[in-house]
């Protein structure tokens, strides 16, 4: 057990080692360098491009520069605009939509997919991994379950489910927690929501006392140290600088408030307290690469290892990625081109350069197997390319583009473009030098845009992704089949209503999670006494004490006749007509969409009547998952009455009932 007194120690020593000069080796600390390069990949979390002073950031990060000064920058290295998928790329090679994550958080990884620590094990490597994981859930044992069951005793219908673990997947030695936004102090999940999440292996260890940070450090340098003598492969997720805003007292203490204060930051409320704490994080995080560095040096490994830094996406709201546009959760370039550096003096990485060619996440598994002179597993079919040869001659990289969907968009990056798609607009940025995505040169480049169109579509296809700003390819389409029951739902409009009013009435809840090839369908009618539109499905978050957010929305939820659901288009055909819709679920993947509902318009008065029947999920794979096939799947609980909408009713009746 890490005790306050071990930590203290292991502290100091990481201090001095940071201030004091370089000693001489003893014959004890030394090591044979091993025939095979050591590998050290360290991944900050939520750091921008502009949060280093290196790219002119106000906060000195000396160690981190220095590394950029020694080694080779990746001036165009791409991730994704949140962790889990960019981790999944480094892990897998594969674009993260074909390994159950992305566009969002989460997503266990599977089994069947061959990890890059699982190519260095093949290749007589010692594996080990510190920090963050973020690609599955905590492991299953009797003592988290129980940890589990405490956290959410109040919640007991709150079902536990198990992940692989991250020795599952290659790692012969992991200090790990699995969850987003842990507490810096304590590893809880963000909020203090949920059981602590600190393991080694598949041993539990919520006892463990520390700053998350130190902790990752101090076992990463041990790992080191452990096989100094045989070419190992570490990989470093750090915490920093995540949220939540948490430092220590001596980092705060470092940081003088009044140059904090006036720091730029993604999110322009962020107050002077978080800008501070942001600052004494990056300040952390650059003494944690440094005492990393510091180790190899000592071990003299450093010539032999490849060193990578890099983020996982842009930064946080407290933080930069000046100049690029955007930051985290946005695919301008603020939040998917990643400030990256590696250094390997033996292999000719060093001399403080830049290589501007197109990579990323994608391409470290077959390129680092490239470098290490290692044979590439037997993988599932790889979306990265190997880029050592153009790193190491300096020649054009063989990427021809990267691609991202997200929300209510997605965008195509090549060497020279940058092509964002919108359901109603392109926005096109000749990359290359209008870095900033300033200047939408869509209009004047019609033949860039039809271009790019193309491959974004070969993507798309490729990857099955049930884009919800587009429409759904009408190869998916159906004839609508309702039988037996259907669900009817009843709502009058007053005349005090308004368009803006809108009435959501809950249908149907699910549990069952959704991936970015998932489409929702379904068979909807209307009856010739109703209104004629001003209604449709949306699934949604939040419950009847809480804000409804509806999943549908301007520029989302697009049909495959191309009509935006919250514009309540008409059912094709008119009353008592059914028609079958289908609408691309990728914006919310991978995740749950526990609710179903109609949404209803205000506006014009008078009585809706509609027809549901057949809600499904619609897999990549062509299987389905129902959610409202009859009554016995329908969640309901009245509604009153109110200015805008009366007389609510839900019930199930025979298809027959149904007329044109």
């Amino acid at each position: 057990m890490q005790t306050k007194k071990t930590m203290k120690r292991t502290l100091t020593l990481i201090t001095v080692l940071l201030l004091a000069p370089l000693a001489p080796l003893h014959a004890a600390d030394s090591a044979k360098p091993a025939a095979k390069p050591n590998i050290v990949y360290m991944l900050a979390d939520d750091l921008g491009w502009g949060d280093l002073s290196t790219h002119g950031g106000a906060i000195a990060t000396p160690n981190i520069d220095r590394l950029f000064k020694q080694g080779i920058q990746l001036n165009n290295f791409m991730g994704w605009c949140v962790c889990s998928p960019t981790r999944a790329m480094l892990l897998t090679g594969r674009h993260p939509f074909r390994v159950g994550t992305g566009p969002e958080v989460g997503g266990e990884l599977a089994k069947e997919e061959t990890t890059i620590a699982e190519g260095f094990k093949a290749s007589g490597y010692r594996t080990g991994v510190f920090g963050k994981w973020h690609n599955g859930g905590d492991p299953d044992s009797p003592e988290y379950r129980a940890a589990f069951a405490q956290a959410f005793k109040a919640m007991p219908n709150k079902k536990f489910k198990g992940g692989l673990g991250v020795n599952e997947h290659g790692f012969d030695e992991a200090w790990v927690y699995y969850g987003g936004g842990e507490d810096y102090f304590t590893r809880r999940t963000v909020q203090g929501k949920g059981p602590v999440s600190w393991w080694h292996n598949l041993d539990f260890r919520p006892q463990d006392e520390g700053y998350t940070d130190d902790l990752i450090t101090q076992h990463a340098i041990e790992f080191i140290r452990e096989n100094k003598s045989r070419p190992f492969f570490c990989y470093v997720p750090f915490h920093l600088v995540h949220a939540p805003l948490q430092a220590k007292k001596e980092d705060l203490a470092a940081m003088d408030p009044k140059v904090t204060a006036g720091l730029p930051a993604a999110n322009a409320n962020t107050t002077a307290e978080e800008k501070h704490t942001h600052a004494a994080m990056l300040h952390s995080l650059d003494k944690d690469v440094a005492a990393i560095l510091v180790e190899l040096d000592r071990l003299r490994l450093r010539d032999n290892t490849i060193v990578v830094f890099t983020s996982d996406n842009g930064a946080m709201q407290a933080g930069s990625s000046l100049p690029l546009r955007g930051a985290k959760h946005s695919i301008y370039d603020g939040g998917v081109r990643l400030p990256t550096v590696v250094h390997w003096p033996k292999g000719g990485l060093a001399g403080g350069k830049t290589w501007d060619g197109l990579c990323g996440a994608l391409d470290m598994f077959p390129t680092l197997m490239a470098m290490t002179d290692s044979k590439m597993p037997a993988t599932r079919p790889l979306d990265g390319k190997n880029i050592w040869p153009a790193l190491r001659d300096n020649t054009t990289s063989p990427i021809e583009s990267y691609y991202w969907v997200w929300r209510n968009e997605d965008a195509i990056r090549t060497a020279d473009w940058k092509l964002h798609r919108f359901f109603d607009h392109f926005e096109l940025y000749a990359i290359r030098t209008d870095i900033s995505e300033a200047t939408n040169v869509a209009e004047a480049h019609p033949d860039v845009v039809k271009s790019l169109t193309t491959k974004m579509n070969v993507w798309t296809e490729s990857l099955g992704a049930a884009l919800t700003h587009k429409p759904a390819p009408m190869k998916l389409n159906a004839k609508p089949a309702p039988d037996g029951e259907v669900l009817e739902v009843t709502v009058t409009a007053t005349a005090q209503s308004k368009p803006k009013d809108k009435l959501v009435i809950p249908i149907a809840n699910t549990d069952g999670e959704q991936f970015a090839a998932d489409f929702i369908e379904y068979d909807i009618a209307c009856a010739p006494n109703s209104l004629r539109r001003g209604f449709f499905y949306s699934p949604f978050k939040g419950n009847d004490n809480q804000p409804m957010t509806l999943e549908f929305k301007r520029g989302e939820g697009i049909d495959q006749f191309g009509r935006e659901q919250s514009t309540a288009p008409e059912i094709q055909g008119g009353p008592g007509v059914w028609e079958h819709r289908i609408i691309g679920l990728c914006s919310s993947a991978p995740g749950k969409l526990p609710r179903q509902g109609l949404v209803f318009t205000g506006g014009k008065p008078g009585t809706y009547k509609v027809y549901l029947d057949n809600l499904r999920v619609r897999h990549g794979d062509g299987s389905t998952s129902p959610i409202w096939t009859n009554g016995k799947d329908t969640r309901f609980r009245k509604i009153e009455d109110s200015e805008a909408f009366t007389n609510v009713r839900v019930r199930t009746v025979p298809v027959s009932e149904v007329h044109p």
